[in-house]
């Protein structure tokens, strides 16, 4: 029996007091997890920032074969003695093309209920993992911590609010290492061609030191540089890109913005992604930059970032919405 059908048989045949919740979707559907737009700073790797043409490239000479996403979905299932009780679905694909076609590498999928521990009952605990139900925990960080704020409320990390919170920065955190499992499965395979994975590299240090692994970032919630160098990127062209600088991250990489569209009379952003490489690819930015602009066809609508996102991720993504559990799935909650 599968784990949700599972969970299922065991509430209703336990008679333990539960609040239970008609989510009408996954948290993070609803909005949570959104990154609260910040600046940064940047070292650059040349010489200013400038508007950079990185010309063109024929299909065949990409080198791009295989192509790494992954997805969380959080989903409140109830509240026991107020504290939050979630289920939490991870998944990361590997999608490898052959000849124009793709199909499946590498796939990994992970369930499991996420509960703080501190505050769940201990015997209900024991009961779930009898069952064969995984129980992550989610203790909020500072739980515990000898370094507590002398202002703050003993009970503050009790509250619902920031109990949720702890469980989908702990789903977050456990998707991450579901792509960063797969990418140094990838390494270690030891395959030709390149992988490009979807958001940053810097997750991992044996894919941030990768001579053939690249990053794409969509997102720009984090300006890395105040104006001017900043109207410089924003007014790239098509098919330009910016100098080349290190962001500050967890393992060092180089980094530049490419526009993949041209912009007129679009969003600033339109277009515009984030790209990264280990620090050893500086001298090829040009030529990646070139295999970046030939993936952008087919495009990979109706997703409303087709702008920003190449068509190989979408198709990761399709395959991963594909595998995922279906909101009827939690329809005994109501």
């Amino acid at each position: 029996m599968s784990f949700l059908p599972k969970l299922q048989k065991y509430i209703r045949n336990t008679n333990v007091p539960r609040q239970l919740v008609r989510s009408p979707g996954y948290d993070e559907q609803l909005g949570f997890g959104d990154k609260e737009p910040r600046l940064s700073s940047a070292k650059l790797l040349e010489a200013s920032m400038r508007a950079i043409p990185v010309g063109e490239c024929t299909i065949p000479e990409n080198q791009f074969a295989y192509f790494l996403d992954g997805i969380q979905r959080s989903w409140l299932l109830y509240y026991q003695d107020y504290v939050p009780v979630y289920y939490g679905y991870t998944a990361a694909v590997i999608r490898q093309r052959h000849e124009a076609l793709l199909a499946k590498w590498e796939h990994q999928t992970y369930e499991s209920l996420y509960v703080p521990f501190c505050y769940f009952d201990p015997a209900e605990l024991i009961q779930l993992r009898s069952q064969e139900l995984p129980v992550t925990d989610t203790k909020p960080k500072d739980v515990n911590s000898s370094a507590q704020d002398e202002t703050s409320d003993e009970g503050e990390d009790m509250q619902p609010m920031a109990l949720r919170e702890a469980a989908r920065n702990t789903i977050s955190n456990m998707r991450e290492k579901n792509e960063t499992d797969l990418a140094e499965a990838w390494i270690q395979a030891d395959l030709s061609g390149w992988l490009v994975m979807d958001g940053s590299i810097s997750i991992s240090r044996i894919a941030s030191e990768h001579p053939r692994v690249v990053g794409l970032i969509k997102s720009h919630n984090t300006q890395y540089f105040r104006f001017p160098a900043q109207e410089i990127i924003l007014n790239l062209k098509f098919g330009e890109r910016s100098s080349v600088f290190q962001p500050p991250s967890r393992n060092p990489v180089c980094s530049w913005y490419l526009r993949l569209r041209e912009g007129m009379n679009e969003d600033m952003h339109f277009g515009l992604i984030r790209v990264e490489a280990s620090l050893s690819a500086i001298d090829r930015v040009d030529e990646i930059s070139r295999w970046i602009l030939t993936e952008r066809r087919p495009l990979s609508l109706p997703d409303s970032r087709w702008d920003k996102m190449i068509y190989p991720i979408r198709d990761c993504e399709m395959f991963l919405r594909s595998h995922e559990p279906s909101r009827a799935t939690f329809g005994w909650l109501n």
